[in-house]
């Protein structure tokens, strides 16, 4: 029983320092907004509101993996609560629990930002009272919040292992958007720097930024790839030809990133945003999933033999902190790019010129008056603040719903895919493997695609 208490302890501790944290950082917005070139006050209400879900986001993917191996024994004998938290098939299997455990706060996240998520579809300006479901009403939404993540202990385990399967499509879509994003980013970075120098000045400071750049990230693919050779070439367990299918998969890495690497200089006349470093970069990229991918299976991983005696899954922990950084930047680009005017549909007929402009930032940026933040003065002396206007700058609706994908994908992390582990194994199945392999085959795939679309697709245009 104290275990259980000392559990739920850790989570209103943790919620409190929710709070405190979100309280900190609107006093610090406001404090940093009194200045002559403070940002407007919608940058504010958006920047706050978005560190404050980022906060709640955090909080829950550490009680998940805290808790993932700590609270399973405490809550398998606990009386009160067994009925409902144990797994239905065995009832003293702490892995099953400790699953159950990971997708219960999962789906509790998920749930809050999706009933945020619907009431704001459609909303893209702050004229709009329903904004108010994602820059206001704070204390009804963390009261929400704290009611959700506690409701979902009352569930009995056998709906949250059915629930498993919908959070691994939704975390499989989830990397599907982070690849369309990646790709994006690299041909934005190619392009905005050619820029600053000007593509005909090939000795400016950014075009030998581009070469450096390029040449360490083919060549850490390289010697990466070689390194792999070594590590998952071989078995102490196994006879050496049982390690043939991870020898393809670092071998059709290579042959993959290489070609598109030369296809990318010739892609450069009808792709002019394409080039040498998009591919260093989608090559390095592609080469880290493979890594990732080939450290999730035990048969041929000689890292995970020599590290049985040390701490246990570091790189699989360091995985898991990637996988949440990606979550939470993603949530903020997903959200932008599935705008009315964003990236990622194209733009529109009404969009202009602007859209296309790829250094625009989520909120534009403007020097304001001294006296931009102070009160509207009223009758009988009193005051009240400037109503919030113009354009929120991404898609609000959007944003929660990448939030609550970005949350099952982590949690699959955490549950190597949805399928039976030990709770001292963060993401090494057979399962997360193939996931991972696939990824980087889709990866190069949409990348060359990409690339030779416009050429095949002549009748369409294309913006890069």
């Amino acid at each position: 029983m104290s275990g259980l208490l000392g559990s739920f302890a850790a989570c209103i501790a943790c919620q409190a320092c929710t709070c405190v944290s979100s309280s900190i950082c609107t006093f610090l917005c406001g404090k940093l907004c009194s200045g002559n070139d403070s940002p407007k006050q919608e940058t504010v209400v958006s920047r706050t509101s978005r560190l404050t879900y980022f906060f709640l986001f955090l909080v829950v993917v550490l009680a998940t993996w805290i808790f993932r191996d700590k609270a399973p024994e405490s809550f398998t004998g606990n009386d009160i609560f067994s009925k409902s938290l144990n797994c239905p098939s065995d009832t003293k299997s702490n892995g099953c629990v400790a699953r159950a455990f990971v997708l219960r706060l999962c789906f509790a996240t998920s749930v809050f930002h999706l009933t945020l998520g619907l009431p704001t579809i459609g909303v893209n300006d702050y004229s709009n009272p329903r904004v108010a479901f994602h820059t206001a009403l704070w204390p009804i939404k963390l009261a929400w919040w704290a009611i959700l993540h506690f409701i979902v202990f009352l569930i009995p385990s056998s709906f949250f292992l059915g629930f498993g399967w919908l959070a691994l499509i939704f975390g499989i879509l989830f990397i599907l958007v982070q690849i369309i994003l990646y790709i994006e980013w690299v041909y934005q970075l190619n392009e905005d720097w050619i820029a600053r120098d000007g593509a005909e000045n090939i000795s400016g400071p950014f075009h030998i930024a581009i070469m450096i750049i390029s040449f360490i990230c083919f060549g850490g693919s390289v010697t990466l790839t070689a390194f792999m050779f070594k590590w998952f070439g071989t078995s102490s367990t196994q006879p050496e030809e049982s390690c043939g299918l991870y020898l393809f998969f670092i071998s059709w890495n290579l042959i993959m990133f290489v070609f598109l690497t030369i296809l990318s200089f010739r892609a450069t006349e009808w792709v002019p945003s394409t080039g040498l470093l998009p591919s260093t970069l989608v090559a390095i990229f592609m080469t880290f999933k493979v890594l990732n991918a080939l450290y999730s299976q035990n048969t041929c991983n000689s890292i995970s033999a020599a590290s049985s005696t040390g701490p246990p899954e570091v790189i699989g922990g360091i995985s898991i902190i990637i996988a949440v950084v990606l979550a939470a930047y993603n949530s903020v680009w997903i959200s932008k790019g599935m705008d009315r005017d964003g990236q990622f549909w194209g733009p529109t007929h009404d969009s202009g010129a602007q859209s296309n402009d790829r250094s625009v930032p989520l909120v534009e940026l403007e020097a304001q008056p001294t006296n931009h933040m102070n009160t509207d003065t009223v009758e009988h002396g009193e005051s009240e603040a400037p109503a919030l206007s113009g354009p929120v700058g991404y898609n609000v609706a959007f944003f929660h719903f990448a939030v609550a994908f970005g949350m099952c994908y982590v949690a699959m992390q955490l549950t190597n895919w949805n399928t039976e582990y030990t709770v001292n194994s963060i993401d090494k199945s057979t399962t997360s493997m193939w996931i991972k392999i696939v990824d980087s085959w889709i990866l190069s795939l949409m990348y060359g695609w990409s690339m030779i679309a416009p050429k095949v697709l002549t009748n369409r245009q294309f913006e890069y």
